[in-house]
């Protein structure tokens, strides 16, 4: 993996993070809508990227014949 697709990856894991830690900080009470919509278009991104990194190892590795 990149270095650039790892700090990609890494800042979409920090703001999921922080959107979630910063929901967990007020139970019960009104999310900031920063957070909300942070949370709500940061998941499915970083969703996809660890879906497709590893579908895409699978098949780099299908291909190499080092699956199974």
């Amino acid at each position: 993996m990149s270095c650039f697709k790892r700090y990609v990856l890494s800042c979409l894991v920090a703001v999921v993070f922080f959107a979630g830690f910063d929901a967990y900080r007020q139970p019960g009470g009104d999310a900031h809508l920063g957070t909300i919509l942070v949370a709500s278009a940061g998941w499915p991104v970083f969703a996809a990227l660890v879906v497709g990194g590893v579908i895409g190892d699978a098949v780099h590795d299908m291909k190499h014949g080092k699956a199974g």
